[in-house]
């Protein structure tokens, strides 16, 4: 298995679902005691290819909301998992995540196999939150319920009180100003007809400018280059597949999650 030396947060992917040149927006935070997944679409396989890893290096994965771009993945590190490589990685999830990933998700490709009726836990240790914060390898994660589709849940999570991964939302300017984040990757689109994602200039106009500084957009689309001199003005820059950003250590501590 391929861990990193340092305790580091790497972008596999910072596409919007609907490009074509990017992968799915997940990302891994990876150390020396293992890997944890934050979210896991339909193009994690080449994601992690892309990074020299590969499904069997996933220790456990953290699913924010259910969307395709985010869960689909999980068919494969199931399936993957359970008959090649014998790995049942950790799948965390908050509770209220449950029915809408299992029974309106994953179950028609996953209850049925050859050796019968399964489960979700039957391919994954589950773990299901019931409050908002969790530890693992090390890192602390405390989630926030952020804004994206109407009646969705949907979690943003603070990574060592210190990085602020929002998964997908709207402009939600009075949760990180109360937060405060050292740093923030945010989602964005680059459209005006997608009302489920914080615009650029919803962004601009909602955040102060100290707080864009700190900000890396990500989930964005493949016109992504004809934004990138605003961008680069305002914000922090447009997150990029393979970037790494070190995590603070002061949080670490060796609690599983639970």
């Amino acid at each position: 298995m391929m861990l990193s030396s340092s305790n580091e947060l790497l972008i596999l992917g910072c596409g919007h679902s609907e490009s074509d040149t990017l992968f799915n927006n997940n990302a891994l935070v990876t150390n020396a005691k293992g890997n944890l997944l934050i979210d896991c679409g339909y193009t994690i396989k080449p994601a992690l290819q892309a990074q020299g890893l590969k499904l069997q290096d996933i220790d456990a994965v953290f699913i924010t909301h259910v969307h395709a771009d985010h869960v689909f993945g999980l068919e494969r590190l199931a399936n993957e998992g359970r008959y090649k490589y014998h790995k049942k990685a950790r799948l965390i999830l908050h509770h209220e995540l449950y029915d809408e990933l299992w029974h309106q998700c994953l179950k028609g490709v996953l209850a049925k196999n050859g050796e019968g009726e399964n489960q979700l836990a039957d391919y994954f240790e589950l773990v299901l939150l019931q409050n908002d914060e969790f530890e693992l390898f090390g890192n602390l994660y405390q989630l926030h319920r952020v804004s994206h589709t109407p009646g969705k849940v949907c979690f943003g999570v603070m990574i060592n009180q210190s990085i602020f991964y929002s998964g997908d939302t709207v402009a939600i300017p009075q949760l990180l100003m109360q937060l405060k984040p050292e740093l923030i990757f945010h989602d964005v689109t680059l459209t005006d007809y997608n009302p489920v994602h914080a615009s650029v200039h919803s962004l601009l106009s909602l955040y102060p400018a100290e707080l864009c500084k700190k900000t890396y957009l990500m989930s964005y689309e493949d016109h992504w280059p004809d934004y990138q001199q605003m961008v680069e003005q305002h914000f922090a820059g447009f997150a990029r597949q393979g970037q790494r950003v070190l995590l603070s250590k002061e949080h670490q501590t060796d609690t599983a999650a639970g």
